[in-house]
């Protein structure tokens, strides 16, 4: 008797971008061994925002981008992944942007991203990796990144001082978050906004 074996495909992109919370709560129920978080007040309105712009540009310079939303099916091979979120605290204002990554691997891209990021953000940043939910992001394990695969916290929606800083700026975030993946995949020479 001849078995069949069936593998299921990576899907090949230069980049994943995902946006943290998007498509919640209606995603929870088809995704039920995520944890079904809803994110900070305005999070989900914001987090598309901003993966939307970097998707946008990325693609505009030839570089393949899978733009997906909180909970996505099947397995990804790219070159970098990351999944943007906003942060929130209670009390208030007790947190900032921070960066989280499952493996050793993805520090070098974390520290490029901090340094990129830290010469704008005028707030506190976060150590790597502060909260368990960065280490062990459900995601990482659908998606293989050569150069990194970062979740990246832009902020903390809920301290009204980040919260004013961060709402006028959703699409230069996009642009910078391209200019970054640009770089650190070596592809689409994105300028610096």
């Amino acid at each position: 008797m001849l078995a069949v074996v069936v593998v299921a495909a990576l899907l090949r992109y230069d980049v994943l971008i995902s946006a943290g919370h998007e498509g919640r709560p209606a995603s929870c129920a088809a995704f039920p061994h995520h944890k079904c978080n809803l994110g900070a007040s305005g999070e989900r309105e914001w987090t598309p925002v901003v993966a939307d712009a970097a998707a946008k540009i990325l693609r505009a310079h030839g570089v393949s981008v899978a733009r997906l939303p909180a909970d996505f099916d099947g397995k990804y091979r790219v070159d970098a992944a990351i999944f943007i979120h906003f942060d929130g605290s209670d009390p208030p204002c007790r947190s900032g942007a921070s960066i989280g990554y499952a493996h050793r691997r993805d520090a070098e891209a974390a520290a490029a991203w901090r340094r990129l990021y830290s010469s704008e953000w005028p707030f506190p940043f976060q150590p790597d990796n502060f909260t368990e939910d960065l280490s062990q992001y459900y995601a990482f394990e659908q998606v293989h990144a050569r150069k990194g695969s970062l979740v990246i916290e832009l902020g903390e929606i809920t301290c009204p001082q980040q919260r004013a800083w961060l709402a006028s700026r959703l699409h230069w975030e996009g642009a910078l978050l391209a200019y970054f993946l640009s770089q650190l995949v070596g592809k689409g020479d994105v300028p610096k906004p």
